[in-house]
């Protein structure tokens, strides 16, 4: 008479390379939230959707200035504004703001950056006229 087979009744273990591929998911997911937590957190949710999104666009342009310096070396003059990352062939054309108005780039020492002036398109104001660059509401020195 032939024994019978048992069977192994312990509990399989995950495989390590499965346990690794786990880790590096959740470590993707986690960045990914951690991402957005803090999107969401620099928003200025006060500012009205046109503002909002003129900052938006600031920050990205100072982006592309920055990495303009990181590749030349410096920052284009004030005079020369947005000509540079133009004939870098970074930029097609001189950025617009959400109101139709150019971007303006400063390199001085009262503001250095880029900035919109608004729904009015003239430097100062309050409310949807107001000056906007990637810190906010610019609200010149006293």
């Amino acid at each position: 008479m032939a024994t019978p087979v048992t069977l192994q009744t312990e509990p399989m273990t995950p495989r390590p390379a499965r346990v690794g591929r786990y880790v590096v998911a959740a470590a993707c997911v986690l960045a990914t939230a951690l991402a957005f937590g803090i999107a969401y957190v620099t928003t200025d949710w006060s500012l009205p959707p046109k503002q909002r999104l003129a900052l938006e666009q600031i920050r990205r342009l100072e982006g592309v200035f920055k990495m303009y310096h990181r590749s030349m070396g410096r920052f284009p003059l004030e005079e020369e504004g947005f000509e540079p990352l133009i004939q870098a062939k970074v930029l097609t054309e001189v950025p617009v703001d959400p109101w139709g108005h150019p971007y303006v780039y400063r390199f001085n020492n009262e503001h250095t950056g880029v900035l919109s002036f608004g729904a009015d398109g003239v430097p100062g104001g309050e409310g949807e006229n107001a000056d906007i660059t990637s810190g906010g509401l610019w609200r010149p020195r006293q």
